[in-house]
């Protein structure tokens, strides 16, 4: 019965975001920014910023870590774009990235819908750039699609262990991990939520308005939060993944409360070799509390293979 009862809590979160995809590809979501798109595949209806950059430029593609929206990602996609073609999407069943009826949240059946986004969209020899829980998607597509991935970017991301511990840390009372009662607490609480999320992840009082700010209006004009079906069947304990071969950065915000920093080196056994930078004054989102900083640490290593110490 339980098996019966997560199936059609999952088919019904799927439900509820599919209704809203007419009204995302017309409304606020799809003018709030000039370069605002939306690409569809067989169970997701991508939202998604493209700004091209120099004739010829690599591809750097930035996953949105909720609830985090694409129009908090100006400042970056300015600076970003001087040297790349730069691409920021949005997640299935988050923010203005509804998923179709048939979508399940699954590990690989979304990590396979963001490659055939990567490949329809994007093309192939990408730099993805994803940050927590879809750092493992990188990771995944890196190992089983190399041929999308030229190298990866892990912002926030650790082992499979670690982010079980996380998901524990961050769902203490069990509710987000209950088929129905998780989805319907998200739905029903995500304004709440979203503040007090930042206010832990962040760890700066000083960057915690402009995102709420962002974020209160994404929400206000109907952004999705799938968290509670993600947990349910996205993020496993029992997930394996394999070490990749691509050249891969980490990037990791000391301030984060939601991670501890013991954390940040566990990376190394699923992506030997990576450079690993640290910034003890920024959190979860080190490249949105401070691009300025962050961004040209990126483009160093992406074009000398090496991070230029302080």
């Amino acid at each position: 019965m339980s098996g019966l009862m997560q199936k059609f809590a999952l088919w019904n979160d799927a439900h509820f975001n599919a209704k809203h995809a007419a009204k995302f590809r017309s409304g606020w979501a799809a003018t709030s920014r000039q370069d605002i798109r939306f690409f569809e595949t067989n169970k997701v209806v991508f939202r998604y910023r493209d700004v091209k950059g120099p004739m010829g430029a690599p591809t750097l593609i930035f996953s949105v870590d909720p609830p985090v929206s694409l129009e908090q990602y100006d400042e970056l996609l300015d600076r970003a774009s001087k040297d790349f073609r730069v691409i920021v999407f949005e997640l299935p069943g988050m923010g203005f990235s509804p998923s179709k009826r048939s979508f399940r949240f699954g590990f690989t059946e979304t990590n396979d819908v963001v490659a055939a986004f990567i490949e329809q969209v994007a093309g192939h020899q990408c730099t993805l750039a994803f940050s927590c829980g879809a750092g493992l998607a990188a990771l995944d597509l890196a190992h089983r699609r190399p041929e999308l991935v030229s190298s990866v970017v892990l912002i926030q991301t650790t082992d499979v262990a670690r982010f079980d511990r996380w998901k524990a840390a961050r769902d203490p009372k069990n509710v987000l991990a209950k088929p129905f009662l998780g989805q319907l607490a998200m739905r029903k609480l995500a304004k709440q939520r979203m503040p007090v999320w930042f206010r832990l992840a962040l760890g700066r009082k000083d960057h915690e308005e402009r995102f709420c700010q962002c974020s209160k209006e994404a929400l206000d004009h109907g952004a999705l939060w799938s968290l509670a079906s993600a947990f349910q069947t996205y993020l496993r304990p029992d997930l394996v993944l394999a070490p990749i071969t691509q050249p891969a950065l980490a990037l990791w915000g000391e301030t984060d409360g939601s991670h501890p920093v013991e954390n940040r080196d566990a990376i190394r056994s699923l992506a030997p070799g990576v450079v690993i930078r640290s910034f003890d004054q920024l959190g979860h989102f080190p490249e949105l509390q401070d691009p300025g900083l962050v961004y040209p640490i990126i483009r160093h290593w992406l074009i000398h293979g090496d991070v230029a110490e302080d």
